[in-house]
């Protein structure tokens, strides 16, 4: 069985999506760090990635966080793919 912790250092694509649930997009990057069961609402806990080096397809628009930060983020991991030699895994909480 694999460990969430089997996602730091791997390279992933990250579909982003509004508070409504629409699709906005993704992004890429690096998984730095994870935490597990993070309470992200009240009463709603997911696994979470730390992403750094995010590219966003567009050289000249760096992708900012909620706090303004650039090209570094938490995201869910229900969220990720990773990508390995062009076979993506998919995970869900």
């Amino acid at each position: 069985m694999s460990s969430l912790y089997d996602l730091v250092g791997k390279h992933v694509r990250v579909h982003l999506y509004s508070r409504e649930g629409i699709t906005l997009g993704t992004v890429s990057g690096r998984v730095a760090d994870v935490a597990q069961a993070v309470e992200v609402a009240e009463g709603m806990k997911k696994d979470l990635a730390y992403v750094v080096d995010i590219a966003t397809g567009d050289a000249e628009v760096p992708y900012k966080n909620s706090t303004g930060e650039e090209n570094e983020s938490w995201f869910a991991v229900q969220d990720m793919e990773v990508i390995e030699a062009d076979r993506p895994r998919f995970f869900t909480n």
